[in-house]
């Protein structure tokens, strides 16, 4: 081999351990780009997740608060409509009431409460009210019952109230105290 063989041989063989070397450090140089790419991206996947996840709470947090308060609102607003609608009821009834209470069978249900107060009471002494807009028909029941009847000064709009003294009892067959328990159990669904 010659002096120029041998070089070439030997440059092509450096050129050969050159190329090698640099294919392998660039290889190397790729995977930890590649490496650092990676870990880069799943830091990013972690952080936008976590991102995502926090403005998802918040959202529903948000979304949550919204509805509460919706709730609260519809719950107020019902609240007021049953009132209203609770009122209007009892004004209706009690027009119904007044237009009752000018029949023959108000006075037949009054003689009839009387009549059941005198039974109960029994030989122990009763007074028995009636309300003011009834004093007309006082000296009627009266005769219808055999009663002493007493003229309220308090108004519970009709019916009877009657107190037996000796045995601490009060007898409340008003319409007043009927209406009142009627409001408190009475609830809008």
């Amino acid at each position: 081999m010659t002096l120029d063989e041998k070089l070439e041989q030997f440059y092509n063989s450096a050129m050969e351990s050159a190329t090698s070397q640099n294919i392998e450090i660039i290889e190397e140089y790729q995977k930890s780009l590649q490496q650092i790419f990676d870990e880069h991206k799943e830091e990013l996947i972690r952080k936008s997740e976590a991102t995502y996840r926090a403005e998802s709470e918040k959202l529903m947090r948000e979304k949550n608060k919204e509805v509460a308060s919706e709730v609260i609102n519809l719950k107020r607003k019902l609240s007021d409509r049953a009132f209203e609608l609770r009122n209007q009821l009892f004004q209706d009834v009690s027009a119904k009431l007044q237009e009752y209470m000018k029949t023959s069978d108000y006075f037949d249900l009054l003689v009839k409460q009387i009549k059941a107060v005198k039974d109960f009471a029994g030989k122990d002494e009763v007074i028995i009210y009636i309300n003011s807009t009834d004093s007309s028909l006082k000296p009627t029941l009266e005769a219808s019952t055999g009663a002493a009847l007493t003229v309220s000064d308090r108004d519970f709009i009709g019916g009877i109230r009657a107190v037996i003294q000796g045995k601490s009892i009060l007898i409340d067959n008003s319409f007043l105290t009927r209406m009142e328990e009627s409001k408190n159990k009475f609830a809008v669904s």
